[in-house]
């Protein structure tokens, strides 16, 4: 009989993790020892002298208008690679946001899409164009972590996960994974690699799960990348970051080849979507009909056979606004950038109304015991593998589900819960009117590090299972603008903890996003009203 194999201390395997991590970014990329990074990191891309002129107009397109600049010649998919990687190098040593770089791998492929389109042949939508991808979605020959310690170097992808084939074969280049927290469960992004940081201001959070393609997209170190949410994991980061995302419906896009680590196999009781994360609407666009002419209902079952629907843009429309929604109001800049889209959209000539909150407590009552059926066993084990630590965000979102493993009698009672809850939603929202709902993402703009500790701007939809969008208001923080004067009087316990942890000359020049909520199944409205509603409020 072998002998038991104990690991070796955590903190040793730790730092073998991050530097075999840091190995992977080229020396040539790395800033001196003595480089101090700035509170507001993102200057380094143009401060750094890395990047050409050339390659830092690269990296302010977006997807789409990379994609036709290869596609019509101006720049190569090598040269846009190129700019990618170097960027990536600099955003990883500014925000941690990186779990690895494969650069050779990268170049190697954008050099054989050249060598295609200089024969004529364009292989798709995304032909040539860079994509980072988050750690927990397999591609093939690299490891997938996930965010837990013990499974470094032993997840490597034996193929591609679906939504990579479908990438790959419309000519995407893969050239990184990025960082997500420790049980996929966090609005913040914090493992065994440390902590991923806002973009714009290190002492903030990136948000999470997808808090690496936040703060790498937000960087401008990328032009699109894959997240997944299940509670919020592209919104949260994308509101932190400055960028866009859109969380479908679960059931547009494919989840095989997605590692989930931490419920039982085959656990419905609340499902994820993989999701995109970009610079632009019409990138999100772009994505979602990539991959509903890719047909992925012949691939994995349980996908919705839905064509994309080409949807024309309304000139006029009816637009809910949450302002509030029960718990937890938002903080001041929130208020600000909610106050000031209302008042572009209205002078627009759109119709906006309020949009009464709807059962929040009861959605998070359910939600929450609904993540974790086993009390995260799952997740106590892998941990106890290498002797990591457990986080804090890890113990808290475990702990709203009241510690308890739940019976199968109780598990199905709150999916009941869980379905007569989306019946009455669908009633009070067809009794609004609204075509959209728009809201906050969360609470706060980016928090600071250890503090995002209320999902339910989010999660909410998760519940729902409608599709929400994110976009960048073009505001950030102010504090000669966005302070609290201390005179509201918190409703009750998260509520409190949010104002008591917000501070304006903490949180300057974060970004404020907010988020459209379309209806269940309606993907291409709520993105073209995504579209509309964005271009308004950004003039």
């Amino acid at each position: 009989m072998s002998p038991v194999q104990v690991p070796r201390p955590a903190s040793e395997a730790i730092a073998s993790a991050i530097a075999a991590r840091d190995a992977t970014i080229p020396a040539e990329y790395k800033l001196p020892k003595s480089f101090a990074i700035p509170k507001n990191p993102s200057v380094i891309l143009q401060t750094s002298g890395l990047l050409s002129p050339a390659e830092l107009a690269i990296v302010n397109l977006d997807a789409t208008a990379l994609a036709e600049q290869i596609a019509g010649g101006k720049v190569s998919s090598v040269q846009a690679t190129t700019a990618y990687v170097k960027a990536a190098a600099l955003a990883q040593q500014a925000t941690n946001c990186i779990v690895e770089l494969f650069p050779g791998e990268a170049l190697e492929r954008a050099a054989f899409l050249d060598a295609e389109l200089a024969a004529g042949r364009n292989h798709g939508a995304f032909h040539g164009v860079p994509v980072s991808i988050k750690d927990h979605i397999d591609v093939k020959g690299h490891d997938s972590p996930s965010g837990f310690l013990s499974f470094v170097g032993k997840m490597v992808a034996e193929e591609d996960a679906a939504l990579v084939k479908i990438l790959r074969d419309a000519g995407a280049v893969f050239y990184c994974k990025t960082t997500n927290p420790q049980s996929l469960m966090h609005l913040e992004t914090d493992s065994y690699l440390g902590e991923t940081s806002c973009p714009f201001n290190t002492a903030l959070t990136s948000g999470g799960s997808s808090g690496g393609e936040g703060a790498i997209l937000g960087f401008k170190a990328s032009p699109l990348g894959v997240g997944a949410d299940i509670g919020g994991s592209v919104r949260s980061p994308a509101a932190n970051c400055g960028i866009y995302s859109f969380k479908p419906s679960v059931g547009r896009l494919p989840n095989m080849g997605m590692v989930y680590p931490i419920g039982p196999k085959g656990y419905e009781g609340i499902l994820g979507t993989h999701a995109p994360m970009g610079r632009s609407v019409r990138d999100m666009e772009l994505y979602m009909r990539v991959f509903a002419a890719a047909q992925p209902w012949l691939r994995e079952p349980g996908i919705e056979v839905k064509p994309w629907r080409e949807v024309e843009r309304k000139t006029k429309l009816r637009i809910g606004v949450l302002y509030d929604d029960g718990v937890v109001r938002p903080v001041a800049p929130i208020r600000r950038a909610l106050d000031t889209a209302v008042a572009k959209l209205k002078a627009a000539g759109h119709e906006v109304v309020e949009f009464a909150p709807f059962k929040s407590a009861e959605n998070w009552d359910i939600i929450s015991k609904l993540y974790w059926p086993e009390n995260g066993a799952m997740v106590r084990q892998h941990l106890a593998n290498s002797g990591e630590p457990m986080r804090p965000l890890t113990e808290w979102i475990i702990s709203q589900a009241g510690n308890k493993e739940r019976s199968w009698a109780e598990l199905t009672k709150l999916v009941a819960q869980r379905d007569y809850f989306k019946y009455d939603l669908g009633v009070h929202w067809h009794n609004a009117g609204v075509d959209v709902v728009l809201s906050a993402v969360g609470p706060t703009p980016a928090p600071e590090h250890g503090t995002a500790r209320y999902w339910n701007y989010t999660s909410y939809w998760n519940l729902a299972n409608y599709p929400a969008g994110v976009f960048p208001t073009g505001l950030s923080v102010d504090p000669a603008l966005d302070a609290e004067d201390g005179s509201y009087t918190p409703r009750n316990d998260s509520e409190a903890f949010v104002y008591n942890n917000y501070d304006a000359k903490v949180s300057v020049e974060a970004p404020i996003c907010l988020q459209v909520i379309g209806f269940a199944g309606l993907e291409e409205e709520t993105l073209s009203a995504m579209g509309t509603i964005s271009d308004v409020v950004q003039k």
